[in-house]
Protein backbone atom coordinates (compact mmCIF):
# COMPACT_ATOMS: atom_id res chain seq x y z
CA UNK A 1 0.00 0.00 0.00
CA UNK A 2 1.34 3.52 -0.93
CA UNK A 3 2.15 6.17 2.32
CA UNK A 4 -0.11 8.32 1.09
CA UNK A 5 -3.27 5.64 1.10
CA UNK A 6 -2.20 4.17 4.44
CA UNK A 7 -2.04 7.92 5.66
CA UNK A 8 -5.59 8.50 4.07
CA UNK A 9 -6.97 5.23 5.67
CA UNK A 10 -5.68 6.05 9.15
CA UNK A 11 -7.20 9.64 8.89
CA UNK A 12 -10.36 8.11 8.40
CA UNK A 13 -10.79 5.77 11.11
CA UNK A 14 -9.23 7.90 13.41
CA UNK A 15 -11.26 10.86 12.38
CA UNK A 16 -14.49 8.58 12.58
CA UNK A 17 -13.90 7.54 15.92
CA UNK A 18 -13.04 11.12 17.23
CA UNK A 19 -15.86 12.40 15.54
CA UNK A 20 -18.20 9.96 17.25
CA UNK A 21 -16.73 10.21 20.48
CA UNK A 22 -17.45 14.21 20.20
CA UNK A 23 -20.83 13.47 19.28
CA UNK A 24 -21.48 11.29 21.96
CA UNK A 25 -20.01 13.20 24.62
CA UNK A 26 -21.82 16.96 23.69
CA UNK A 27 -23.57 18.06 27.22
CA UNK A 28 -27.14 17.55 27.47
CA UNK A 29 -29.53 20.81 28.29
CA UNK A 30 -33.10 20.70 28.68
CA UNK A 31 -35.71 22.66 30.09
CA UNK A 32 -39.41 21.07 31.22
CA UNK A 33 -42.25 22.69 32.52
CA UNK A 34 -43.80 20.19 34.72
CA UNK A 35 -47.30 20.57 36.72
CA UNK A 36 -47.20 18.40 40.12
CA UNK A 37 -51.31 16.99 40.27
CA UNK A 38 -52.95 17.34 43.08
CA UNK A 39 -52.20 14.29 45.36
CA UNK A 40 -49.81 12.40 42.56
CA UNK A 41 -46.16 12.87 41.74
CA UNK A 42 -44.62 13.59 38.76
CA UNK A 43 -41.39 11.66 36.98
CA UNK A 44 -39.02 11.95 34.14
CA UNK A 45 -36.91 8.90 33.03
CA UNK A 46 -33.38 8.91 32.04
CA UNK A 47 -31.83 6.48 30.24
CA UNK A 48 -27.59 7.18 30.24
CA UNK A 49 -25.71 5.85 28.16
CA UNK A 50 -22.14 6.19 29.61
CA UNK A 51 -20.23 7.71 32.82
CA UNK A 52 -21.84 11.01 33.50
CA UNK A 53 -22.25 14.40 35.27
CA UNK A 54 -26.10 15.64 36.26
CA UNK A 55 -27.12 18.85 36.99
CA UNK A 56 -30.45 20.52 37.88
CA UNK A 57 -31.46 23.17 39.11
CA UNK A 58 -35.87 23.71 39.74
CA UNK A 59 -38.26 25.71 40.95
CA UNK A 60 -41.68 26.23 41.78
CA UNK A 61 -43.45 29.55 40.19
CA UNK A 62 -46.00 30.58 42.73
CA UNK A 63 -42.39 29.55 45.77
CA UNK A 64 -44.66 26.78 46.61
CA UNK A 65 -42.98 23.62 48.35
CA UNK A 66 -41.82 20.74 46.77
CA UNK A 67 -39.83 17.63 47.03
CA UNK A 68 -37.52 16.24 44.87
CA UNK A 69 -35.81 12.38 44.33
CA UNK A 70 -33.11 10.88 42.10
CA UNK A 71 -33.69 7.12 41.90
CA UNK A 72 -32.03 4.40 40.08
CA UNK A 73 -34.59 2.15 38.29
CA UNK A 74 -34.63 -0.61 41.17
CA UNK A 75 -35.19 2.14 43.66
CA UNK A 76 -38.32 3.68 41.73
CA UNK A 77 -39.59 0.51 41.50
CA UNK A 78 -39.76 0.46 45.27
CA UNK A 79 -41.12 3.96 45.70
CA UNK A 80 -43.94 3.55 43.77
CA UNK A 81 -45.06 0.63 45.53
CA UNK A 82 -43.80 1.05 49.55
CA UNK A 83 -43.69 4.67 48.62
CA UNK A 84 -39.80 4.72 50.06
CA UNK A 85 -37.45 7.12 49.15
CA UNK A 86 -34.30 6.03 49.81
CA UNK A 87 -32.25 6.89 46.86
CA UNK A 88 -29.27 8.64 45.44
CA UNK A 89 -29.96 11.95 46.14
CA UNK A 90 -33.01 13.71 47.66
CA UNK A 91 -33.86 16.92 49.27
CA UNK A 92 -37.38 17.64 50.54
CA UNK A 93 -39.57 20.59 51.13
CA UNK A 94 -38.06 23.55 49.27
CA UNK A 95 -39.28 25.58 46.58
CA UNK A 96 -36.04 26.09 44.55
CA UNK A 97 -32.62 24.13 44.29
CA UNK A 98 -29.54 23.44 42.38
CA UNK A 99 -27.30 20.62 43.27
CA UNK A 100 -25.00 18.12 40.53
CA UNK A 101 -24.56 14.78 41.11
CA UNK A 102 -22.10 11.88 39.27
CA UNK A 103 -23.39 9.22 37.64
CA UNK A 104 -20.98 6.05 37.85
CA UNK A 105 -22.32 3.83 34.94
CA UNK A 106 -25.23 3.78 32.80
CA UNK A 107 -28.98 3.02 32.65
CA UNK A 108 -32.57 4.27 33.78
CA UNK A 109 -32.27 6.87 36.38
CA UNK A 110 -35.63 8.55 37.45
CA UNK A 111 -36.35 12.10 38.50
CA UNK A 112 -39.50 12.39 41.11
CA UNK A 113 -40.96 15.44 41.56
CA UNK A 114 -43.50 15.92 44.90
CA UNK A 115 -45.54 18.00 46.56
CA UNK A 116 -43.85 19.45 49.75
CA UNK A 117 -45.83 18.80 53.02
CA UNK A 118 -49.05 20.55 53.65
CA UNK A 119 -49.38 21.02 49.48
CA UNK A 120 -50.78 18.05 48.39
CA UNK A 121 -54.15 18.92 47.61
CA UNK A 122 -52.39 22.02 45.66
CA UNK A 123 -51.48 21.62 41.75
CA UNK A 124 -47.58 22.96 41.41
CA UNK A 125 -46.09 24.49 38.34
CA UNK A 126 -42.56 23.52 38.37
CA UNK A 127 -39.65 24.26 35.81
CA UNK A 128 -36.72 21.95 35.77
CA UNK A 129 -33.15 22.54 34.15
CA UNK A 130 -31.05 19.60 33.30
CA UNK A 131 -27.46 19.74 31.94
CA UNK A 132 -25.94 16.22 31.40
CA UNK A 133 -22.22 16.15 30.98
CA UNK A 134 -20.44 13.65 29.13
CA UNK A 135 -17.21 12.95 31.48
CA UNK A 136 -16.90 9.53 29.96
CA UNK A 137 -13.00 8.55 30.12
CA UNK A 138 -13.11 6.57 27.62
CA UNK A 139 -14.83 9.67 25.36
CA UNK A 140 -12.31 11.60 26.46
CA UNK A 141 -9.39 9.67 25.21
CA UNK A 142 -11.24 8.99 21.73
CA UNK A 143 -11.53 12.75 21.10
CA UNK A 144 -8.13 13.15 21.43
CA UNK A 145 -7.68 11.13 18.26
CA UNK A 146 -9.14 13.83 16.21
CA UNK A 147 -6.31 15.42 16.04
CA UNK A 148 -4.46 12.97 14.35
CA UNK A 149 -6.93 13.02 11.10
CA UNK A 150 -6.52 16.76 11.73
CA UNK A 151 -2.47 16.73 10.90
CA UNK A 152 -2.89 13.26 8.44
CA UNK A 153 -5.67 15.15 5.91
CA UNK A 154 -3.38 17.46 5.12
CA UNK A 155 -0.15 15.31 4.94
CA UNK A 156 -2.54 12.87 2.66
CA UNK A 157 -3.30 15.97 0.11
CA UNK A 158 0.59 16.77 -0.12
CA UNK A 159 1.90 13.35 -1.07
CA UNK A 160 -0.81 12.74 -3.22
CA UNK A 161 -0.04 15.78 -4.92
CA UNK A 162 3.42 15.09 -5.09
CA UNK A 163 3.16 11.78 -6.36
CA UNK A 164 0.03 12.81 -9.10
CA UNK A 165 2.61 14.88 -10.21
CA UNK A 166 5.44 12.19 -10.81
CA UNK A 167 2.84 10.51 -12.70
CA UNK A 168 2.02 13.07 -14.82
CA UNK A 169 5.13 12.94 -17.12
CA UNK A 170 5.29 9.62 -17.93
CA UNK A 171 1.26 9.50 -18.86
CA UNK A 172 2.46 12.30 -21.22
CA UNK A 173 5.61 10.52 -22.25
CA UNK A 174 3.26 7.74 -23.52
CA UNK A 175 0.40 9.81 -24.82
CA UNK A 176 2.56 12.74 -27.33
CA UNK A 177 -0.69 13.61 -29.15
CA UNK A 178 -1.86 15.76 -26.05
CA UNK A 179 -2.27 19.87 -26.44
CA UNK A 180 -4.08 22.47 -28.44
CA UNK A 181 -5.67 21.37 -31.98
CA UNK A 182 -3.78 23.43 -34.49
CA UNK A 183 -3.66 22.12 -37.92
CA UNK A 184 -6.58 22.39 -40.55
CA UNK A 185 -8.19 18.97 -39.43
CA UNK A 186 -8.80 20.66 -35.90
CA UNK A 187 -10.37 24.13 -37.42
CA UNK A 188 -12.30 22.15 -39.30
CA UNK A 189 -13.77 20.02 -36.17
CA UNK A 190 -14.03 23.39 -34.47
CA UNK A 191 -16.27 24.72 -37.61
CA UNK A 192 -18.64 21.27 -37.34
CA UNK A 193 -19.01 22.15 -33.42
CA UNK A 194 -20.24 25.30 -34.49
CA UNK A 195 -22.55 24.37 -36.76
CA UNK A 196 -23.85 21.30 -34.99
CA UNK A 197 -24.97 23.71 -32.26
CA UNK A 198 -26.35 26.17 -35.05
CA UNK A 199 -28.60 23.56 -35.72
CA UNK A 200 -29.54 22.02 -32.69
CA UNK A 201 -30.12 25.84 -31.50
CA UNK A 202 -28.05 25.33 -28.39
CA UNK A 203 -26.47 28.06 -26.62
CA UNK A 204 -23.24 26.78 -26.46
CA UNK A 205 -19.95 28.32 -28.67
CA UNK A 206 -17.06 26.29 -28.66
CA UNK A 207 -13.77 28.39 -29.11
CA UNK A 208 -11.00 26.22 -28.03
CA UNK A 209 -10.10 22.35 -29.24
CA UNK A 210 -7.99 21.08 -27.10
CA UNK A 211 -6.24 16.90 -26.85
CA UNK A 212 -6.21 15.72 -23.22
CA UNK A 213 -4.95 12.69 -21.91
CA UNK A 214 -7.24 10.84 -19.79
CA UNK A 215 -5.52 10.52 -16.75
CA UNK A 216 -6.58 8.16 -13.85
CA UNK A 217 -5.83 9.84 -10.26
CA UNK A 218 -7.73 9.01 -6.83
CA UNK A 219 -9.78 6.02 -8.69
CA UNK A 220 -12.02 7.93 -10.78
CA UNK A 221 -10.73 8.49 -15.09
CA UNK A 222 -12.37 11.53 -16.50
CA UNK A 223 -13.78 9.59 -19.43
CA UNK A 224 -13.71 6.76 -21.64
CA UNK A 225 -11.40 7.60 -24.69
CA UNK A 226 -14.60 7.07 -26.82
CA UNK A 227 -16.23 9.90 -25.33
CA UNK A 228 -15.53 13.88 -25.74
CA UNK A 229 -15.95 16.43 -22.91
CA UNK A 230 -17.43 19.95 -23.36
CA UNK A 231 -17.35 22.73 -21.04
CA UNK A 232 -17.98 26.47 -20.62
CA UNK A 233 -16.12 29.41 -19.93
CA UNK A 234 -17.58 32.48 -19.34
CA UNK A 235 -20.98 33.96 -21.17
CA UNK A 236 -21.70 30.48 -23.32
CA UNK A 237 -17.90 30.57 -24.60
CA UNK A 238 -16.24 27.05 -24.32
CA UNK A 239 -13.57 24.13 -25.17
CA UNK A 240 -14.19 20.98 -27.00
CA UNK A 241 -11.88 18.18 -25.51
CA UNK A 242 -11.07 15.13 -27.56
CA UNK A 243 -9.22 12.31 -26.29
CA UNK A 244 -5.45 12.71 -27.65
CA UNK A 245 -5.23 8.44 -27.79
CA UNK A 246 -7.21 9.28 -31.05
CA UNK A 247 -5.61 12.58 -32.36
CA UNK A 248 -5.05 11.98 -36.41
CA UNK A 249 -6.82 8.63 -36.07
CA UNK A 250 -10.24 10.27 -37.03
CA UNK A 251 -11.18 12.71 -39.75
CA UNK A 252 -13.49 15.67 -38.74
CA UNK A 253 -16.26 13.74 -40.45
CA UNK A 254 -15.80 10.60 -38.39
CA UNK A 255 -15.18 13.06 -35.22
CA UNK A 256 -19.05 14.67 -35.97
CA UNK A 257 -21.56 12.07 -34.30
CA UNK A 258 -19.27 11.78 -31.23
CA UNK A 259 -19.21 15.67 -30.72
CA UNK A 260 -23.21 15.71 -31.82
CA UNK A 261 -24.02 12.83 -28.88
CA UNK A 262 -21.69 14.70 -26.59
CA UNK A 263 -23.33 17.78 -27.42
CA UNK A 264 -27.08 16.73 -27.05
CA UNK A 265 -26.31 15.33 -23.98
CA UNK A 266 -24.62 18.29 -22.18
CA UNK A 267 -26.90 21.31 -23.19
CA UNK A 268 -30.17 19.84 -24.79
CA UNK A 269 -32.55 21.22 -22.33
CA UNK A 270 -34.41 18.20 -22.28
CA UNK A 271 -31.44 16.92 -20.61
CA UNK A 272 -30.65 19.55 -18.58
CA UNK A 273 -33.79 19.35 -17.08
CA UNK A 274 -33.14 15.76 -16.05
CA UNK A 275 -29.51 16.72 -14.36
CA UNK A 276 -30.91 19.40 -12.05
CA UNK A 277 -33.54 17.51 -11.02
CA UNK A 278 -31.70 14.59 -10.60
CA UNK A 279 -28.74 16.37 -8.84
CA UNK A 280 -31.16 18.29 -6.51
CA UNK A 281 -33.34 15.51 -5.52
CA UNK A 282 -31.39 12.21 -5.43
CA UNK A 283 -28.36 13.02 -3.18
CA UNK A 284 -30.03 15.98 -1.28
CA UNK A 285 -33.29 12.84 -0.14
CA UNK A 286 -30.75 10.71 0.83
CA UNK A 287 -28.33 13.73 2.60
CA UNK A 288 -31.46 14.96 4.70
CA UNK A 289 -32.38 11.02 5.30
CA UNK A 290 -29.14 10.63 6.84
CA UNK A 291 -28.97 14.08 8.60
CA UNK A 292 -32.61 13.37 10.31
CA UNK A 293 -30.85 9.28 11.62
CA UNK A 294 -28.16 11.86 13.12
CA UNK A 295 -30.29 14.36 14.83
CA UNK A 296 -33.06 11.73 15.83
CA UNK A 297 -30.24 9.65 17.12
CA UNK A 298 -28.92 12.39 19.22
CA UNK A 299 -32.45 13.14 20.64
CA UNK A 300 -33.56 9.64 21.33
CA UNK A 301 -30.10 7.30 21.68
CA UNK A 302 -27.45 10.22 23.24
CA UNK A 303 -26.16 10.66 26.31
CA UNK A 304 -29.90 11.76 27.47
CA UNK A 305 -33.14 10.34 26.55
CA UNK A 306 -36.65 10.45 27.67
CA UNK A 307 -38.89 7.20 27.51
CA UNK A 308 -42.39 6.68 29.35
CA UNK A 309 -41.98 3.19 29.13
CA UNK A 310 -39.85 0.01 29.09
CA UNK A 311 -41.32 -0.88 25.62
CA UNK A 312 -40.13 2.76 24.18
CA UNK A 313 -36.80 2.04 25.56
CA UNK A 314 -35.87 -0.97 24.05
CA UNK A 315 -37.58 0.43 20.60
CA UNK A 316 -34.92 3.67 21.44
CA UNK A 317 -31.92 0.96 21.49
CA UNK A 318 -32.60 -0.45 18.34
CA UNK A 319 -32.98 3.03 16.65
CA UNK A 320 -29.06 2.46 15.51
CA UNK A 321 -30.00 0.09 13.18
CA UNK A 322 -31.52 2.78 11.15
CA UNK A 323 -28.15 3.89 10.00
CA UNK A 324 -27.73 0.64 8.15
CA UNK A 325 -30.61 1.12 5.60
CA UNK A 326 -29.70 4.65 5.56
CA UNK A 327 -26.27 3.68 3.95
CA UNK A 328 -27.60 1.45 1.84
CA UNK A 329 -30.39 4.17 0.42
CA UNK A 330 -27.10 6.33 -0.32
CA UNK A 331 -25.50 3.48 -1.91
CA UNK A 332 -28.49 2.75 -4.00
CA UNK A 333 -28.92 6.61 -4.62
CA UNK A 334 -25.61 7.06 -6.06
CA UNK A 335 -26.10 3.66 -8.29
CA UNK A 336 -29.62 5.25 -9.55
CA UNK A 337 -27.65 8.34 -10.25
CA UNK A 338 -24.73 6.45 -12.53
CA UNK A 339 -27.44 4.66 -14.24
CA UNK A 340 -30.00 7.02 -15.45
CA UNK A 341 -26.71 9.17 -16.27
CA UNK A 342 -25.59 6.15 -18.32
CA UNK A 343 -28.98 5.77 -19.94
CA UNK A 344 -28.90 9.50 -20.64
CA UNK A 345 -25.65 8.98 -22.75
CA UNK A 346 -27.29 6.22 -24.90
CA UNK A 347 -30.85 8.36 -25.90
CA UNK A 348 -27.71 11.34 -26.37
CA UNK A 349 -26.76 8.60 -29.18
CA UNK A 350 -30.32 7.73 -30.62
CA UNK A 351 -30.67 11.48 -31.16
CA UNK A 352 -27.45 12.07 -32.94
CA UNK A 353 -28.12 9.33 -35.24
CA UNK A 354 -31.17 10.06 -36.34
CA UNK A 355 -30.02 13.67 -36.92
CA UNK A 356 -26.87 12.23 -38.99
CA UNK A 357 -28.02 9.03 -39.79
CA UNK A 358 -27.58 5.82 -37.79
CA UNK A 359 -24.65 4.17 -40.53
CA UNK A 360 -22.39 7.17 -39.57
CA UNK A 361 -22.28 6.90 -35.98
CA UNK A 362 -21.77 3.07 -36.03
CA UNK A 363 -19.00 3.45 -38.19
CA UNK A 364 -17.17 6.43 -35.71
CA UNK A 365 -17.92 3.38 -33.33
CA UNK A 366 -16.90 0.58 -34.61
CA UNK A 367 -13.92 2.22 -35.94
CA UNK A 368 -12.57 2.95 -32.36
CA UNK A 369 -13.50 -0.31 -31.32
CA UNK A 370 -11.12 -1.80 -33.50
CA UNK A 371 -8.68 -0.11 -32.04
CA UNK A 372 -8.78 -2.23 -29.00
CA UNK A 373 -7.52 1.12 -26.85
CA UNK A 374 -6.55 -0.41 -23.33
CA UNK A 375 -9.53 1.64 -21.38
CA UNK A 376 -12.60 1.24 -23.70
CA UNK A 377 -11.44 -3.06 -23.46
CA UNK A 378 -11.77 -2.32 -19.61
CA UNK A 379 -15.20 -0.73 -19.92
CA UNK A 380 -16.22 -3.77 -21.69
CA UNK A 381 -15.39 -5.82 -18.83
CA UNK A 382 -17.05 -3.50 -15.86
CA UNK A 383 -20.29 -4.55 -14.42
CA UNK A 384 -23.12 -1.98 -13.90
CA UNK A 385 -22.44 -1.36 -10.39
CA UNK A 386 -21.85 1.89 -9.11
CA UNK A 387 -17.81 1.93 -9.04
CA UNK A 388 -16.07 0.10 -11.88
CA UNK A 389 -12.89 -1.54 -11.98
CA UNK A 390 -11.67 0.95 -14.13
CA UNK A 391 -12.71 3.66 -12.59
CA UNK A 392 -14.65 5.28 -15.25
CA UNK A 393 -17.47 7.68 -14.17
CA UNK A 394 -20.88 6.42 -15.80
CA UNK A 395 -20.62 6.36 -19.63
CA UNK A 396 -21.75 3.25 -21.44
CA UNK A 397 -19.13 1.23 -22.58
CA UNK A 398 -18.45 1.14 -26.63
CA UNK A 399 -20.16 -1.97 -27.23
CA UNK A 400 -23.97 -1.09 -24.92
CA UNK A 401 -23.76 2.01 -27.59
CA UNK A 402 -23.06 0.29 -30.60
CA UNK A 403 -26.07 -2.62 -30.21
CA UNK A 404 -27.71 0.63 -29.31
CA UNK A 405 -27.23 2.48 -32.18
CA UNK A 406 -28.05 -1.28 -34.24
CA UNK A 407 -31.32 -1.39 -32.50
CA UNK A 408 -32.35 1.81 -34.16
CA UNK A 409 -35.16 1.10 -37.16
Amino acid sequence: MKLSLAILLVALITGAFGLNAIASNVPYNGTFSITILLGEYHYLPLYVVGESRLSFDFQETQSRLVSFYFLTEQQYDSYKSTGITAGLYSITNVASWTYATPIPAAGNYYLILAHGTGFDQTSEQVTLKIKLDGTNSLYLGLEGITLVAIVALPVYYFLRKRENGRKVPLFLKDNPNYGFGKDEDDARILTITRELCRDLRLKFDPRTLYYIVWVKFGGIRAAPSDQCLLGEKGARRGWVHLPAVLRGKLSPSEWKPLIASSLICSFDPRFRRRYRFRVLVIPLTALAIFVADIILYRLFYGEFSVASSATERFLLLQFPILLFPTGFLVVFAVRKWNMSLRTNFLKADEIAASLLGKEQLLQTLTKIDSMSLSDIEQRKKDKSTVWTASGSLPWPNITQRIQRVQNLH
